[in-house]
């Protein structure tokens, strides 16, 4: 091939080192962003995000408290006044509906104050308003009430930072049925997601 022949065939005769690798710097991140960009739909990216169901975020109690001791949407006193020697679930139509699965505790009147049918039963004979139902749980859960106390049992509603607003502990009946306060199984919320990047093992 001559010379002349040579000079029509080389495209890149005169060019400058320089350009090249700029031209070829540039082709190569061209080719990583289509790469990319087409790779970025597949299948193998990983799962959905998950889409949280409200109940794993709702806010209000598991269970509606009144604002005094009642059955079936009656007061306790309006029926009764006087002491009684009679276990209350052998009454017909109210009291046999109620279900006692409160472990040893077995007898009505170690919770219901059986002279002050509006109150919960104190040690000794003494009165407990409805008002302050945390304080009947305390007489057997001790360290369950300390730690409701200080809000590690339980739920707390309100503020982290005080300054800003009130800190509410809900009350052991709000989410304990008193009769049976067993909870039954519960599927917790899923933990959130998150990618991966490489190197990580977690």
């Amino acid at each position: 091939m001559s010379e002349q022949d040579w000079e029509k065939t080389d495209a890149f005769r005169n060019t400058e080192i320089p350009t090249l690798l700029l031209i070829a710097v540039g082709a190569a991140c061209v080719a990583a962003a289509w790469f990319f960009y087409t790779n970025r739909h597949t299948s193998e990216q990983g799962p959905r995000a998950f889409v949280m169901k409200p109940e794993y975020y709702d806010i209000s109690p598991v269970r509606t408290v009144g604002k005094k001791l009642e059955t079936l949407g009656m007061a306790c006193g309006d029926c009764h006044s006087d002491p009684t020697d009679q276990d209350p679930r052998t009454a017909p139509e109210i009291h046999n509906k109620v279900v006692l699965k409160h472990g040893s505790n077995n007898r009505c009147f170690n919770c219901h104050n059986n002279g002050k049918r509006d109150f919960f039963a104190a040690n000794g004979g003494g009165q407990i308003p409805f008002s302050k139902v945390e304080t009947l749980c305390a007489k057997c859960h001790g360290p369950t009430y300390r730690d409701w106390q200080r809000g590690t049992h339980g739920r707390r509603n309100g503020y982290w930072d005080k300054t800003a607003g009130e800190q509410k502990n809900l009350v052991c009946i709000a989410c304990h049925d008193p009769h049976s306060p067993a909870f039954k199984p519960m599927k917790a919320a899923p933990a959130p997601l998150k990618h991966n990047t490489p190197g990580e093992t977690h």
